[in-house]
């Protein structure tokens, strides 16, 4: 008599198609600094009418932008078993949460501005995140469509970067995402093109930083 050996395989797939980026090359960075000093000459005796303008450059809030390429992939490490082809033009979106682990993918849904604000402190100051994130934007991540969310356009208007949030009322940096819908040769910021551009907030303390995670999505 002949023995049959059965063997059951248990596949699984994942919940979500948003995965950490794990390749990443900083090409450069910058801040806005003055190009001039105000200045006046003027003597004893002297009383002179001057007026100033001037920008000022944010502590909350700093930005990203970039390209994005990748493949989805078919492999239990780095051999690959099967790969397909990916391009910016496929689409996706880029996130960056400030916290290393936390966010859960799977409970992504909407989030007003005043959740920023509350986490990073920014009260009401003129640059704060509810006079900033004034526009109701829509993105889908991990799956999961979101729309009504706190965000708004960058540059000139390419972009929409949009908050979400993994819970109805978040408490911590872990749980907000900003994320960005990925568009090839999208128009950045400073007309050149790009693929995403992301508008993220920031500890205003000065000395103090701000470490972004990034994820992505490839459609």
């Amino acid at each position: 008599m002949k023995k049959i050996l059965v063997f059951a395989i248990l596949v699984m797939g994942l919940v979500f198609a948003i995965q950490p980026a794990e390749n990443w090359t900083v090409l450069g960075t910058g801040k806005y600094t003055p190009t001039k000093n105000a200045n006046v000459t003027t003597e004893g005796g002297n009383v002179t009418n001057v007026d100033f303008a001037s920008n000022i450059s944010t502590e909350k809030w700093a930005g990203f932008w970039g390209n994005v390429s990748g493949a989805v992939v078919l492999t239990p490490g780095s051999s690959m078993f099967y790969t397909w082809t990916w391009d910016s033009s496929n689409g996706g979106e880029v996130c960056a949460v400030a916290a290393s682990s936390g966010f859960d993918w799977a409970s992504v849904q909407q989030t007003a501005a005043a959740a920023v604000d509350g986490i990073w402190n920014f009260g009401s100051a003129i640059d704060n995140a509810t006079n900033t994130l004034t526009s109701s934007c829509a993105v889908t991540v991990a799956g999961t469509p979101v729309s009504g969310s706190a965000g708004n356009y960058t540059g000139v208007g390419g972009f929409e970067t949009c908050v979400v949030a993994d819970d109805v009322a978040p408490a911590d940096k872990s749980d907000l995402a900003f994320c960005v819908n990925i568009t090839q040769n999208g128009n950045l910021f400073n007309g050149q093109p790009g693929d995403y551009e992301l508008l993220t907030a920031t500890n205003e303390t000065a000395g103090q930083y701000e470490t972004y995670y990034f994820w992505l999505e490839l459609d």
